[in-house]
């Protein structure tokens, strides 16, 4: 019996018309699959955002405030094992684990928030991917909309006042006060307490800039902060305390002004002029003396006891040190209380 077998060109040309039926089925497979992930994606944002809906009617003290613009926003662990938001403990409950398997790789789980906008008499709810969320949630901007104390802030023109002011903030690892959100949506931060004792300069300098204290803070402490690419660098007001931005320095760490001292009392009669009176209602008061970063004469501003005293720059008191946090660092958690206070990442 006689057997032919292919021959080779006949070989080569079923491998041809394979190969192009390849590249005509493979990416309308492909397309299909992609289709297929993609929708059921966006099924998964609509039980998600139903669940956010459910969370926020449940626990409507959660809600933003009723003024346009203003947002809340709720982490996808919130809705499974549970969080604290504001201050609230929210026990979770709302979506099983098996229900954030990302659908377009069934290797993670979705890692994103739902953010709650008042707009037009009514709340809005979308589900955004960390990676796409925006600046407008950075530090400034939302803790204008978000905070605790956004009323507080707005009407004293966006500082911090009084004694039991809910602007704790963990930094590099410890706890640090929110001093006020500047123009430009950064905050500024102090650390909640001493980092050590030291004088502002032991051969009398009064110039931050030329000081000792500058040395150490822009050295030493600023080297062994953990996030201090955070950071950005400001102009320091250096200069006398009758006209403290007379001189300006750009640093990362300062020391506290005596104007942001000023600043944090609620009492109507405290004022540069009348300084003795800002020890009422003033969470920067501490129980030892402290350096500002303001001379008058040869000496260097403290604080000590409520009061504004001038020291010699070679007297040992605590140093508190101030930096400034860009625009782009995000609040992450917390409510801002001393035992739950904003996390930035």
């Amino acid at each position: 019996m006689n057997r032919k077998g292919f021959t080779l060109i006949e070989l080569i040309a079923v491998i041809v018309i394979l190969s192009l039926i390849a590249l005509i089925v493979f990416p309308a497979i492909n397309s299909v699959i992609k289709d297929s992930k993609e929708k059921a994606y966006e099924e998964q944002k609509q039980t998600i955002l139903k669940a956010a809906k459910q969370l926020s009617y449940e626990n409507s003290d959660i809600l933003p405030a009723e003024t346009d613009g203003s947002t809340e926003t709720i982490e996808l662990a919130c809705l499974t094992i549970g969080c604290t938001i504001n201050g609230k403990q929210i026990n979770g409950g709302y979506l099983n684990e098996d229900e954030l398997k990302d659908p377009r790789n069934t290797n993670k789980n979705l890692d994103g928030v739902v953010e709650i906008t008042y707009h037009t008499n009514q709340y809005h709810y979308t589900y955004k991917d960390k990676t796409n969320i925006t600046a407008k949630n950075a530090t400034g901007n939302w803790l204008l909309k978000n905070a605790s104390s956004k009323a507080v802030l707005k009407a004293n023109d966006n500082t911090y006042k009084g004694t039991n002011a809910r602007n704790y903030i963990n930094f590099s690892g410890s706890t640090w006060r929110i001093l006020k959100i500047n123009d430009d949506k950064t905050i500024t931060i102090i650390k909640n307490t001493p980092v050590t004792k030291l004088s502002y300069d032991n051969n009398g300098i009064t110039d931050f800039e030329k000081s000792g204290i500058n040395t150490y803070l822009n050295n030493t402490y600023y080297n062994s902060l953990s996030q201090k690419s955070y950071i950005k660098p400001v102009k320091q007001c250096v200069g006398n305390s009758d006209n403290p931005c007379s001189k300006t320095y750009t640093a990362n760490v300062g020391l506290l002004t005596t104007e942001e001292y000023v600043e944090a009392s609620n009492d109507t009669n405290c004022s540069m002029n009348t300084p003795n009176n800002c020890v009422n209602g003033n969470f920067l008061i501490t129980n030892e003396p402290e350096y500002t970063m303001n001379f008058i004469s040869n000496e260097i501003i403290a604080i000590n006891n409520g009061t504004l005293t001038p020291v010699a720059p070679s007297t040992v008191l605590n140093i508190r040190p101030v930096v400034t946090l860009k625009d782009t660092t995000k609040i992450t958690g917390g409510s801002g209380t001393s035992t739950d206070p904003y996390l930035i990442g």
